[in-house]
This record gives C-alpha cells, sequence and structure tokens, in this order.
C-alpha cells in the first residue's frame, strides 16, 4: 500500500481571467463554473513508489490498470502498489526512459518513448518491437489500424496493417522533424503538431499545412472539443480551429504542454510552467504549486473510469477526485481552522464555532460574525439556538453571549454570577430559561438573573461538557466524571463502573423510537433505557475500534455518525440496537479520514455541538483542522462503480507463476499464495474481497480487505480459484478473476501404481499371512510387541510438527480441551498465547525458504528451552506458534511471554544469515469462564493484531470483559 501524500482542498484562482490572458471566442457561453475547492487532492511521488518523478503519459487498460510513464520506467498502479516495469529481457525495451502511452482498440497498451522502444502489453504480456533509434514523443493508432509515431528528430512514421511503413520529414513538407503531438479528428484525418507548426495528413496520406502562415509557434498538444473543434496547444498559447478552418485564440501566452476535452465543455489544460488551468465558457480558474501542484510543469492528464482526473507533472502524480466528505477552513474564509463547535440553524445555514470566532454558512458562502466588541479573543466553545431563532454562544474565556438580529443582545461573564467564563454546554428550556455548563459547574439563567440550581460539590464533577432535557423532562449532565441526573431538585448519579470504567460524557442524543438515550464517552457508547434505566456499553469487546468518542449524529438513513479523535466512525443505528439487546456480539463499522475528504482525521470534542445534522440530511464534524461535512444519501455514488479485478501473482512455494490459464505445478507443492487486487481508486483501502477454491471449497470465503489468500498441504488434483471485489454497500464484480492450477501426484499416488502396489501387497499379505499362521503361536508375544511399539512410534509421529518437533496443532486441540475442561471444573485461571515470528516473509523473500525453515527450527527450539514444564508448546502453523499456560493468571503469563520474547530476540543467526535478528509479536488472551477454547484464540488473535499493529516485538494483552 503506497504511502500517499494528501493534500488540502485545492483552492481556486482566477489570476488568468483578472490579468486578461483570457480571449473568449465569440459567443462563448458565460456558464458558472464549479469550483475546484469540491474536491480532493492527493499526490505520489518516489517517496511512494514511483520510479521517477516526472510523468510523461498517463493511460488506463481496460482490465483497470493505470499506467505511469516516466524517465525510468512505466509504473502500473493497482491503488496500492506501483509495478514497475523498465529496460529488461521481459520489456523488450532499448531503454527505461518512456514517454508516450496510448490504449488500443482492442485494449492493448503501446508503450514508447527513448531510443525509438515501443511495446505492446496485453494483460502480462510484452511484446516489442525493432527499434527506431530516436525517441518516440507520441504513439497513435488511428480508425484504420494504422500505427503512427511522432518522433524528436525523425518526423512522423506511419505503418500499415500490412506492414508497410512510410516515414514524414522536412524534406516532404513537414515543418520541423521535431514531432510532439499527433491527433486524429472526426474525419480520420491526422493532425501533427511539430516545434515549427502544425501539419494536416488525410486519408490519402496526403500531406498539407493548412495553417502555415499563422501558427508557426511550437505545438506540444492537440485535441477536440465537444463540438469537434480541434484544439491547439502551443508554446505561445491556446487556439480553436472551427469546421470552416477559422482560427481563435483562446488563451494569450500560456505555454501548454497537454490538454484533456470533457464532453461536458470543460477543458483541462496543462502548462509548461503555471500550473494547470481550467477552462470552461470564458472562465479559468488555475491550480498551481501554491495549491498543492506538485510542480508547475503539467506534462499528462487523465481522466479515469472513476472519474476521478489524474495530473503528471515533473514532480509527480497529482489527483483531484470527488470524495465523499467536503471541509471548509480558513482557505475558505474560515476564522480559523480549529474548530470546536458546529451547529445548524434548522433552516438552510450552519454555524461554525472555532478558536478565533464565530462563521456561518449558507449554500457554501462564508460570513464571519464579529463578537470581539463582547469577546476578546473570539474563541467559541459552545452553540445552541434559543427562542426566536436567537443564538446562545459558549466562549472559552469570555463568558456566554446572546445574539440576536445581528448583535449581541446580553452577555454574563463570572462577574455576573456565572459559575466560569469558560462554557462548554448551552440548554435553552421551552420556559426560556437557559441551563449553562462550564468548567466549573452549572448556571441557571432566567429573566435575566443567574442562580447556582445545583451545587458543585453535588455533582462528580464541576467540568460540565453537556446537557440534555429528555422528552421526559428529565436533565442529564454529562461531565468529566460520568453523567448525572436532575429531577425534580434532586440529582442522581449513573453507574459507570460496571461501563469499562468509562469517565467523561462527551454527548448526548436521545433515540424516542426506541426509548434510548445514547452517550458517547471515554470507553465506548453508552445506551441508557429511558424507561427500564438500565446501561449498555458497545465498546471494544463489541469490535469498536477506539475508546474515546465525542458526538454521535443520527443521519436520515438511519446510521450513527460519531466522531472521534481518528476519524469518523459511521455504523448502522439497527445493529448498536441488536448489540445492546445481545441479538448479536459484534458491531460493523467504516472510518472516515482524510483520504476521504477530511482536512485532519482528527475530530474535536469536550464542548457541544460538537457534531450536527443539517435541515439537508448531511453531517457536520468540528475537527482540528476546519469542518468537514458529510451528504450520507451520495455515499452509495461512490460504491456505484464496481471495481474490477484482476490477478497478479501466483506462487508455490517460493516460485512465482504468471495468473495465466492453466498452471501446472509440481508433486509436492506444500504451499501457494495469490495476489490479488481490486482496481478502484476511489477508496482502495475499503474495497472488499471474496475468494473460492474450487475443488477446496463450497461456498465463497470472505476476506475483508485481504489482498492475498494462502493455500497449504493441498491434495494433487485440479484447482480454479475465484475471487471477486466490492466496494462498501455496493454489488461484487460480476466479472470474477479466475486462475486454474493443477499439482501433480507424486509417483506413488497416481492410479497405475496404486493399483500394482495393491496387487503386491495384497499377495504379500496372502504370503505373509501362511507364514504367520504356521509361526503364529511361538511369535505370538513377540508379535504383540513389535504392534505396540510400532502404534506408539505412530501416535507420536502423529502429533509432533515435521520440522520443528514440537506439537502439532492436533497435539494443541487435545491438550486445550483437557486444560479448557480443569480450568473450569477447578476455577483456576488459564492464559493462551499466539507467536508469530516479526516480518517472517521477507526472510523467505531475500534468503530463500531453506533459510526460513531454519529460523522456523532455531525459534522453536529456543521456546522449548525457555518454556515451563507446565506449559503446551505447539507449532500452530506457518510462522505461528501457540501456547497453552494452565493455572496462570494474566500478569504472571505476561512476564512469561515477555520472557521468551527476549530469549528469542536474542537467539544468534549469524552462521545462517550475517546480522539477521529475529523477534516475536506475541497476543496474549486469559479464559474468560463463560467463554469456550474457540473465543480464547479469538481473543489472543485479535491481541497479536494490536501487537503488530503496535510495532512488532511486543506482547500485548487482550483484556475481556468484567
Amino acid at each position: 500500500m503506497p504511502l500517499l501524500t494528501v493534500c488540502r482542498k485545492a483552492a481556486v484562482s482566477l489570476l488568468w481571467l483578472l490579468s486578461g490572458m483570457l480571449v473568449a471566442p465569440a459567443g462563448a457561453a458565460d456558464n458558472d463554473i464549479v469550483s475546484l475547492d469540491s474536491y480532493f487532492s492527493e499526490r505520489w511521488s518516489t517517496v511512494d513508489g514511483l520510479p521517477h518523478n516526472t510523468v510523461n503519459a498517463i493511460a488506463q487498460t481496460p482490465d483497470g490498470y493505470l499506467w505511469f510513464a516516466t524517465w525510468e520506467g512505466v509504473a502500473r498502479f493497482n491503488g496500492r502498489r506501483f509495478d514497475i516495469f523498465e529496460r529488461s529481457e521481459r520489456t523488450g525495451l532499448p531503454d527505461s526512459g518512456i514517454r508516450s502511452l496510448y490504449v488500443a482498440a482492442n485494449g492493448d497498451l503501446l508503450v514508447a518513448g527513448s531510443r525509438g522502444g515501443i511495446a505492446r502489453v496485453n494483460g502480462q504480456q510484452w511484446q516489442s518491437y525493432p527499434p527506431l533509434g530516436v525517441l518516440i514523443n507520441k504513439v497513435l493508432v488511428d480508425s484504420q489500424q494504422r500505427l503512427w509515431l511522432a518522433t524528436e528528430g525523425e518526423g512522423v512514421v506511419v505503418q500499415t496493417p500490412d506492414g508497410r511503413r512510410r516515414q514524414f520529414t522536412e524534406d516532404n513538407g513537414l515543418p520541423a522533424n521535431a514531432a510532439h503531438s499527433i491527433f486524429e479528428d472526426h474525419l480520420g484525418q491526422i493532425w501533427v503538431g511539430t516545434m515549427a507548426g502544425l501539419a494536416l495528413i488525410d486519408n490519402s496520406l496526403t500531406l498539407s499545412r493548412p495553417l502555415s502562415s499563422q501558427l508557426t509557434a511550437p505545438v506540444f498538444a492537440l485535441a477536440a472539443d465537444s463540438q469537434q473543434q480541434l484544439l491547439i496547444g502551443t508554446e505561445r498559447g491556446l487556439f480553436q480551429l472551427d469546421q470552416q478552418q477559422q482560427l481563435t485564440e483562446l488563451l494569450a501566452g500560456v505555454p501548454v504542454a497537454t490538454l484533456l476535452a470533457e464532453t461536458s465543455g470543460e477543458l483541462w489544460i496543462g502548462t509548461v510552467d503555471r500550473g494547470l488551468l481550467r477552462l470552461y465558457g470564458n472562465k479559468v480558474e488555475q491550480l498551481s504549486i501554491e495549491q498543492g501542484l506538485p510542480n508547475n510543469r503539467v506534462l499528462a492528464l487523465w481522466r479515469d473510469k472513476e472519474r476521478s482526473l489524474w495530473v503528471g507533472t515533473n514532480g509527480g502524480m497529482f489527483r483531484l477526485r470527488d470524495a465523499p466528505f467536503t471541509t471548509y477552513s480558513s482557505e475558505q474564509g474560515l476564522a480559523d481552522n480549529y474548530v470546536r463547535t458546529v451547529m445548524s440553524d434548522g433552516a438552510a445555514c450552519v454555524y461554525v464555532g472555532s478558536s478565533r470566532g464565530l462563521d456561518h454558512i449558507c449554500d457554501g458562502t462564508i460570513r464571519n460574525i464579529d463578537l470581539s466588541s463582547h469577546a476578546k479573543g473570539q474563541s467559541v466553545l459552545s452553540l445552541a439556538m434559543g427562542q426566536h431563532q436567537s443564538l446562545w454562544i459558549g466562549t472559552y474565556t469570555d463568558g456566554l453571549l446572546h445574539y440576536a438580529d445581528g448583535k449581541v443582545i446580553a452577555h454574563y461573564n463570572s462577574k455576573d454570577g456565572l459559575a466560569a467564563n469558560e462554557v462548554r454546554a448551552i440548554l435553552p428550556r421551552a420556559d426560556g430559561s437557559v441551563l449553562v455548563g462550564t468548567a466549573q459547574g452549572l448556571t441557571l439563567i432566567e429573566n435575566g438573573q443567574l442562580s447556582t440550581p445545583i451545587d458543585a460539590v453535588a455533582l462528580p464533577s464541576p467540568f460540565i461538557m453537556a446537557l440534555h432535557q429528555a422528552a421526559d423532562g428529565r436533565i442529564f449532565i454529562g461531565s468529566g466524571a460520568g453523567v448525572s441526573i436532575w429531577q425534580n431538585g434532586e440529582v442522581s448519579q449513573l453507574d459507570f463502573s460496571v461501563l469499562d470504567q468509562a469517565e467523561y460524557a462527551f454527548g448526548f442524543v436521545e433515540d424516542p423510537e426506541a426509548d434510548i438515550l445514547w452517550m458517547t464517552t471515554d470507553r465506548g457508547l453508552v445506551a441508557f433505557n429511558l424507561v427500564s434505566g438500565q446501561l449498555a456499553l458497545i465498546g471494544r469487546s463489541h469490535g469498536m475500534p477506539f475508546d474515546k468518542l465525542f458526538q454521535l449524529v443520527i443521519d436520515e438513513q438511519q446510521h450513527f455518525w460519531i466522531s472521534t479523535n481518528r476519524g469518523v466512525l459511521r455504523l448502522a443505528r439497527q445493529q448498536a440496537l441488536d448489540v445492546i439487546y445481545g441479538r448479536r456480539d459484534n458491531i460493523n463499522y467504516e472510518l472516515f479520514g482524510e483520504s476521504d475528504g477530511m482536512a485532519s482525521a482528527q475530530a474535536n470534542g469536550g464542548s457541544s455541538p460538537a457534531a450536527s445534522l443539517h435541515s439537508d440530511g448531511s453531517v457536520w464534524v468540528a475537527t482540528s483542522v476546519g469542518v468537514s461535512k458529510v451528504q450520507p444519501a451520495r455515499l452509495s455514488s461512490f460504491s456505484a462503480v464496481t471495481p474490477p479485478v484482476v490477478l497478479e501473482k501466483l506462487v508455490a512455494d517460493g516460485k512465482q507463476y504468471l495468473p495465466q490459464q492453466p498452471v501446472a505445478l509440481a508433486a509436492g507443492i506444500s504451499r501457494i499464495e495469490l495476489e490479488y487486487a481490486g482496481l478502484g481508486y476511489i477508496m482502495p483501502q475499503r474495497i472488499q474481497y471474496r475468494t473460492r477454491l474450487d475443488g477446496f471449497e463450497r461456498d465463497w470465503v470472505s476476506r475483508g480487505t485481504q489482498a492475498n489468500v494462502q493455500y497449504t498441504n493441498l491434495a494433487p488434483g485440479h484447482y480454479t480459484f475465484n475471487v471477486a471485489a466490492s466496494y462498501p454497500d455496493g454489488g461484487w464484480s460480476p466479472a470474477v478473476a479466475t486462475v486454474s492450477f493443477t499439482i501433480a501426484p507424486h509417483l506413488w499416488q497416481r492410479p497405475v501404481f496404486q493399483l500394482l502396489a495393491l496387487l503386491l501387497l495384497a499377495a504379500l499379505v496372502i504370503i505373509t499371512v501362511r507364514w504367520r499362521l504356521a509361526s503364529l503361536k511361538r511369535s505370538e508375544l513377540k508379535l504383540k510387541m513389535q504392534v505396540a511399539e510400532k502404534t506408539a512410534e505412530l501416535a507420536a509421529l502423529a502429533r509432533l510438527d515435521s520440522l520443528t518437533g514440537l506439537a502439532n496443532r492436533r497435539a494443541f486441540d487435545e491438550a486445550m480441551q483437557h486444560e479448557l475442561k480443569r480450568a473450569k471444573r477447578q476455577q483456576e485461571p488459564l492464559c493462551l498465547a499466539l507467536l508469530d515470528i516479526d516480518h517472517f516473509k521477507q526472510v523467505n523473500d531475500n534468503w530463500s525458504h531453506s533459510v526460513g525453515d531454519e529460523v522456523l527450527k532455531r525459534v522453536a527450539a529456543t521456546l522449548q528451552q525457555y518454556c515451563r514444564d507446565i506449559d503446551t508448546l505447539a507449532r500452530w502453523g506457518g510462522e505461528e506458534f501457540v501456547i497453552l499456560l494452565p493455572d496462570t493468571p494474566l500478569p504472571l503469563a505476561q512476564e512469561v511471554c515477555d520472557r521468551l520474547r527476549l530469549r528469542v530476540s536474542e537467539t544468534s543467526f549469524t552462521d545462517v544469515v550475517p546480522e539477521l535478528t529475529i523477534t516475536l509479536s506475541i497476543g496474549l488472551a486469559t479464559l474468560n469462564h463463560k467463554d469456550d477454547g474457540k473465543q480464547l484464540l479469538i481473543d489472543a488473535d485479535r491481541a497479536l493484531y494490536r501487537a503488530k499493529n503496535q510495532g512488532r516485538n511486543t506482547v500485548i494483552s487482550h483484556a475481556g470483559p468484567d
């Protein structure tokens, strides 16, 4: 998975229009331009896997791969990884410098570049052609299947399907031998852009120069607009040639390097030194280095199948795409990026409070509300709508403001009796009074008079972050030490001690249909039944990824949106209800962050509201870099495009095969690994996979986001592997990727051999029976002893791993069942540890499987040497081991595992590979006597997964529910 350098939203600049560089054609439409700040931008460079930062051309083949031409090879991109193809025996290219890419009508990719190298790519197959010996700037296959090559110094070469070639140079009328662009118009004519102007080659291959007196500048780019008028990008500007051969200047003085014309009428223009332009009607927008473009020289443009715009520059790849979230920040006019509170006004606008002021956003237009006359710092913490659409504003240092009719009509601070000037929660009530939660307790405002309704000492904490009045009149107070309920002048406390020791309550949302009050806390999502008073927690044990949840919003599609420090969670309301009522054990969720359009995944909490549902159905979230909004109804559009899926690699016992039909594998193959990719680029990290191995599996197996699968010890026979991909909530790819492979049997596994062996065995049995019948009485005792010895040996061998000599999985399962029964019967603790060798795949890949086997044996020997006598050690599979620790509490098990981890890290492997160091990641779990061995293994596996994610070479314990 490549590292993505995520840029901020692209800002819009009309500098070109203001400086008079735009020359609008007569009759140009003055349509509104869709602002570029609705796009989300990302960038890739050599740091992320590109072989070179100059991207000369971009193409997408029918299978879904994106290809980028660079001076150090062509890079194939699957959304997570670049595969580089350069000068090699496989490609047949004479040089790694690639200048041009072209996808032919049959789906083949043409690759051309330095030294005249040209190759055709079909799937995994490369076919090279004799090089021209000169740089190829552009390649084209026209409607008559003729191959056109624009070269740097040898003019234009055309080759017909029957192999005949013809060359156009200065000697036969070409303006210059350096040809940089080539284009076929709707009439089948070929236009050629050269260093000295434009040439036209008609269907009979007759060359002419229709604009020789008007256009003598170097022509770098050619395209056609939606009316089939020729667009000509030159060193001195952009021109348009209409059907009557009338030339119009569209952009003056702009050096154009590449063009991309859209059917919508938009024209994207890559310039030599001024970044990316978009021309629509008679308006121009600019995107340059100042707005996040890697480099102002734009050499390539491509619109992919998911409607993302890819921009190749001298500084790497850049992409503009639509994203689920849109972010408003100081770049768009917010008073400050650090937003603490956001609230819909119930109509068409949204209020946004930040550390430097208050903003009002209506239909994307931001208006700053000046509070400087009453709030020196203008740091806004909380908001609430009062009567008659008035606004209550809580500040960080300046108390509480009441705002109406465009001005502050009242101001309350500690001098007036406010509990503190730091106001984090405001609750206007139906009777006109207002309850104010501060950092030092509660204040009640009635008819302009301030009072203290509850003494601070009566609350578990005076630090108030959230207030809510239920339909039955009860007021819920969220603080830094739990939740209090105020009713009829009395205060009671909810018992959070049974909820994984939750303390902070950040927000409340009432769910009247379910009679539930949802509370976001520092240990997960708490549900309070307003009728029965029962509490339930949806936390880590139910699959929630984080402890600390700030604000919950229920959208119109009955989904929860929950802000956190690490992104915004989306989960189904019905699933949450099923969890709290015991109808399911785990919750499914989606996590949104920077790659989904948020400028920062860090949402803010601790004051309210920190998120809000707007009247148009959108959800707004306060973050550390602006306010982000998402329209839940639009999410389905991001899943509408089903990503195609491809098989990229088949590896059998370390040997790689091209995944083509069919693959014949030798006898004795023990490990098969298949890698695949869903070629979607909007949310590549969220693409889901399912696989089925015909001949081994009957049904589809869900793989989640795992992009590879391994099979071990498959029996000889014929198999077909199938894989399908989908976006979350989207359909599965209708065309699955498949590969068939056959594992040959050993000689002794072949039917003829087995038949002969059976006959031989039958003859031997007859002879042996006769002999034994004759000598049965005198050898009976000896025979019994031999049988007993053989039986013991076979039983022992059946319980040992052949490579490491440790107990195998069968032996471990038997031991585990025994210890489970004993632990539950005697109420003794029982722990289980899963151990995984860190980066073991790199050992196999870098030094061979024989080295890997030696590492496994030494690690096993070390573990066996330092394990306790009472423990059961076994090889779990691959590079994984498992230890059962009976009568061992979790802290002691932690010490035992840490000692084993240390001993392995100190084990020397220098005689195998110099400077090789091996470490372990260990996941540890303890038996909950309500669970079975399966849950114990699941808990240990989750802990191991966390150990891997937290840097490896560590021991992580899974803390189960109380």
